[in-house]
């Protein structure tokens, strides 16, 4: 499946940005491409995008001929359909971008006491969510779609998406939806982490006590291939932020290190 527009601009705009900012250049030092707003509108996201000026940022700066042909083939790409447009009315606040980001990255660490990430969560227990949050029964089909169109993207045309989830204990015994729906979400996880070796699957238990979790709240580590940047994911009920810069990236590795050694591989958690 395509990136879709969405993906294609915002990912090459980052790395045209990233790669600049490498080089030790400022917008004005590439002034025979273009404009220090054409530049600007490029590494928003903005584009537009040709070839040829993708391949000249390129070699100003100093890229290898492996990384340009990637890039310029991302260039041709950004103007393809958004799958995510027909979702708009559905999706909070920030989590287009996310989708998108999701999309392009090569791993994701997400960390979440209560709720099982959207990636690994079974039909049922996503239908379960949406009728918890009011859906009538239209909105739930078209959510099931965005759901499908999701895991397409991650699993479907491009190599498996990375994925080490940790779980807190009461995510696996909060029922949602009914006691066989919850039973079916944890026979599912276990047959991910049985039969993919890109899903790691941890629990953190009650008797790991105080963790900085409880602190961070649910966040997801998006990470990515060079030159794009790592990104990490905080959402609320009304919007979502996004943390690029390195001392906050930091801090949130430095989290996850800690909730990795305080948590335990789904096969050893007890049934």
């Amino acid at each position: 499946m395509s990136g879709g527009s969405g993906m294609g601009r915002r990912s090459l705009g980052r790395q045209l940005r990233r790669l600049r900012e490498k080089a030790g250049k400022k917008p004005e030092d590439v002034r025979s491409v273009g404009s220090r707003q054409k530049i600007w509108r490029m590494e928003a996201g903005k584009g537009p995008y040709k070839y040829a000026d993708v391949r000249a940022l390129c070699f100003m700066y100093g890229v290898d001929e492996i990384t340009t042909d990637r890039l310029t083939d991302l260039a041709g790409k950004a103007d393809q359909e958004n799958i995510w447009e027909d979702f708009n009315d559905l999706l909070l606040p920030g989590f287009g971008l996310y989708l998108d980001l999701e999309q392009a990255a090569s791993a994701l660490y997400t960390y979440d006491a209560e709720l099982i990430h959207g990636l690994l969560q079974t039909a049922s227990y996503h239908e379960s969510i949406t009728l918890g949050e009011g859906m009538d029964e239209a909105g739930r089909n078209r959510a099931a779609g965005l759901r499908r169109a999701r895991m397409d993207s991650a699993f479907s045309g491009r190599s498996p998406l990375s994925i080490t989830a940790v779980f807190g204990e009461s995510a696996l015994h909060r029922i949602i939806g009914s006691p066989s729906v919850m039973a079916g979400q944890m026979r599912y996880l276990r047959e991910l982490t049985e039969e993919k070796a890109n899903i790691e699957v941890r629990i953190l238990p009650w008797s790991a006590g105080a963790h900085p979790g409880l602190r961070s709240g649910p966040f997801t580590l998006l990470e990515f291939s060079e030159p794009d940047t790592d990104v990490v994911y905080l959402e609320s009920q009304t919007d979502a932020r996004y943390l690029e810069k390195e001392n906050k990236l930091r801090a949130y590795r430095n989290v996850w290190a800690r909730l990795m050694q305080m948590s335990v591989r789904l096969e050893e958690y007890p049934t």
